[in-house]
């Protein structure tokens, strides 16, 4: 499901404008709702515009599922040469979990030999947000 952006948030000069920006998209669902884990994928292009926000999966409280084909599908489909990865800790908690690490470097690696560049990996909650550099 693509998520749309404001005239305004088109351009990110950083991390943080992507992370306000996930967490104004993240902020639109409902209290119960907001208690699920989502992952999103954002595509830049060269003048880190964003091209795209796309809402790969809900999961439930402190787990998704996902495979690289899930993520890299649209990028792929739309030619995009870098990615950012998002996704929110329901439960606050903003250090990466050994599969959040894990998954960040099998989609570094994946997205790299297509051609496609992964930013960062954000985990985000309602009002603060934690990197994976990559």
């Amino acid at each position: 499901m693509k998520v749309s952006v404001s005239k305004e948030d088109k351009h990110v000069n950083s991390i943080a404008d992507i992370a306000r920006i996930m967490q104004k998209i993240l902020c639109f669902q409902n209290r119960h709702h907001r208690k699920k884990e989502y992952c999103w994928t954002i595509g830049l292009n060269d003048r880190n515009d964003i091209e795209f926000i796309e809402l790969v999966t809900i999961g439930i409280s402190n787990r998704n599922i996902l495979k690289p084909v899930d993520v890299l599908s649209y990028p792929v489909s739309l030619k995009c040469t870098k990615i950012v990865l998002c996704h929110n800790h329901p439960s606050g908690e903003l250090l990466p979990s050994e599969e959040d690490m894990n998954f960040t470097e099998l989609i570094k690696i994946a997205a790299s030999i297509i051609g496609i560049k992964l930013w960062t990996h954000i985990i985000i909650s309602e009002g603060n947000y934690h990197c994976i550099r990559c």
